[in-house]
């Protein structure tokens, strides 16, 4: 939760009494949450607020009353607590996609010495689950495939064959990694395909799928236009 938006409820909180305690009506309920919800977000950022002060400032903003620390330093102090929480996330950040890098690198040693599985000069390995024989498409082509992504720990996190419906899409608007491997498929082909990170989401990640994350996918290729 954002501090201007735990700022907002907590004013929206403020309009009732402090001494007001009664949690058996959805106002109660709500406001409990809300505050609850604030209050946590407070220790999970580690941020050394003092409650009763805070308070003290929803009740001041409510009632329209002039501040008693000056705006000025107002400003000074909450910029200074977004750069401290900023300089967390990043180095928290970093030391995510260092630690991943390593899973990911030593999940692809291991993996490439497995029996069926072909490695590419640029670090990617596949393995054949069932050949086609039709055309393969080009990297500029319009491909329909079936696909199922995963995580190394096996956790899928997207899966055409769930849904029952292939997707539609050009080879180059792609993952890298994918642009690399499509055109060297037939259609009819099903291949399983580990991707190193710098080969799918690298540093940045996506949704479930960290920084520095080896993928796997099964990638079936059902037509080529």
């Amino acid at each position: 939760m954002s501090i201007r938006f735990g700022a907002a409820l907590f004013a929206a909180l403020a309009i009732g009494s402090v001494a007001a305690q009664d949690t058996s009506t959805e106002k109660g309920k709500l406001s409990y949450a809300i505050g609850f919800e604030i209050g946590s977000d407070f220790v999970d950022k580690k941020m050394d607020v003092d409650v009763n002060t805070v308070i003290r400032g929803i009740q001041d903003g409510v009632a329209k009353r002039q501040p008693t620390v000056p705006p000025e330093q107002m400003r000074a102090a909450l910029d200074k607590m977004r750069e401290k929480l900023m300089a967390e996330a990043k180095t928290k950040y970093e030391q995510m996609a260092r630690e991943n890098k390593a899973k990911s690198d030593k999940f692809m040693a291991e993996n490439k010495v497995k029996k069926g599985i072909i490695t590419l000069p640029s670090g990617i390995q596949y393995r054949v689950i069932e050949e086609g024989i039709g055309k393969r498409p080009l990297k500029n082509s319009e491909v329909t495939v079936h696909y199922r992504g995963s995580l190394t720990s096996g956790l899928e996190f997207d899966s055409s064959f769930a849904r029952g419906v292939p997707a539609t899409f050009k080879v180059d608007a792609v993952l890298k990694g994918w642009q690399d491997i499509l055109p060297m498929m037939k259609v009819g082909d099903h291949w399983q395909l580990f991707l190193p990170p710098e080969q799918a989401y690298g540093m940045r990640g996506q949704g479930p799928i960290g920084p520095n994350e080896a993928l796997v996918f099964e990638i079936k290729l059902v037509d080529v236009k």
